[in-house]
């Protein structure tokens, strides 16, 4: 979209079809960047408008003193109301456009990064699916993380909290780095703190609350959230250097990753969770899932196998 129609656009001169296509161009944003060259443009006419009003008011204001203070009143009264009916358009859009939420899915075995109209960096894991604004409202900026695991690194706004919505809770922040990993359909949730702070609340049966620290983790068991510790920021986020941690991480959550990063079926028939004996390591994704089992395997006590038919992953 060129800066000329989105001039035309504030001086609402265009026709229904430009209006028409400016909509489909906002919504087909998926880095943010037409949203921030929406809001450059705007911030360009509005200095052009006040602008050229002021220059027009001081060639107008030459002659007898009760014309110029006449001419500047009139002036100053135009800029005013031209600068309020700008404002109240301005307003008017952001709103409509906050109201129109984009959906971003990662394919299996691919990762991405993506900066929101404010600035806020996000990184989404492979199998992740997120929702947020074409443009956030002025009072609030709400994301949902639908599922899949995200770090986000927030731009501060004290005038608007930024609040991910995920199936467990709500977390609110101004501006920080968490991680956030939400799995209903396995009932699996963290967020874990790297800087700043957030506040969790709960959207479960206990409707519980924490603030946390950086080092602070939240994680889910039976419907209801912990709060927990954890000392290497590293294993937090080393999945955006395409690595996953396997240390501590129980079983079948880290089966349930690896599902969701390969797009892969795996059934755990044991009748006892395997446990995996690393105390720290990481496996780099790009390996693929049978290197990433056969290393699993040596640090455990299971085997497996693939289904030649269906491609299931067997774990006996």
């Amino acid at each position: 979209m060129d800066t000329y129609k989105l001039m035309k656009y504030f001086r609402c001169a265009t026709t229904p079809e430009e209006d028409a296509e400016l909509d489909r161009w906002l919504e087909d944003d998926p880095d943010g960047s037409h949203a921030k060259a929406y809001r450059d443009a705007h911030l360009i006419f509005t200095g052009i408008t006040v602008h050229g009003k002021k220059s027009r008011a001081a060639v107008k204001g030459r002659g007898r003193l009760r014309r110029i203070v006449f001419t500047v009143g009139a002036a100053a009264s135009v800029v005013l109301v031209s600068l309020v009916s700008v404002l109240a358009t301005r307003y008017e859009t952001m709103e409509s456009l906050s109201a129109k939420t984009q959906t971003v899915k990662v394919p299996a075995g691919r990762s991405m990064e993506l900066t929101l109209e404010d600035g806020t960096e996000l990184w989404l894991n492979a199998g992740t699916e997120i929702e947020y604004p074409v443009v956030f409202s002025r009072k609030s900026r709400n994301v949902r993380l639908v599922s899949g695991e995200v770090l986000f690194d927030v731009a501060k706004d004290e005038g608007r909290p930024f609040v991910v919505e995920t199936f467990a809770s709500d977390i609110s922040v101004l501006g920080t780095r968490f991680n956030v990993y939400a799995d209903e359909q396995n009932k699996e949730f963290s967020a874990a703190l790297l800087r700043g702070s957030i506040k969790v609340s709960s959207r479960l049966a206990d409707n519980s609350e924490f603030i946390l620290e950086p080092k602070d983790m939240i994680r889910m068991d039976n419907d209801r959230l912990y709060l927990d510790e954890f000392d290497d920021s590293g294993s937090i986020d080393c999945w955006t250097r395409g690595l996953i941690d396997v240390a501590g991480v129980p079983f079948d959550e880290l089966m349930h990753k690896l599902e969701r990063i390969y797009d892969a079926d795996i059934v755990i028939m044991t009748d006892e969770l395997p446990v995996v004996r690393y105390t720290w390591g990481k496996i780099r994704i790009s390996e693929g899932l049978d290197h990433a089992l056969s290393v699993l395997a040596k640090a455990s006590d299971f085997t497996w196998e693939k289904d030649p038919e269906s491609g299931t992953v067997l774990i006996r």
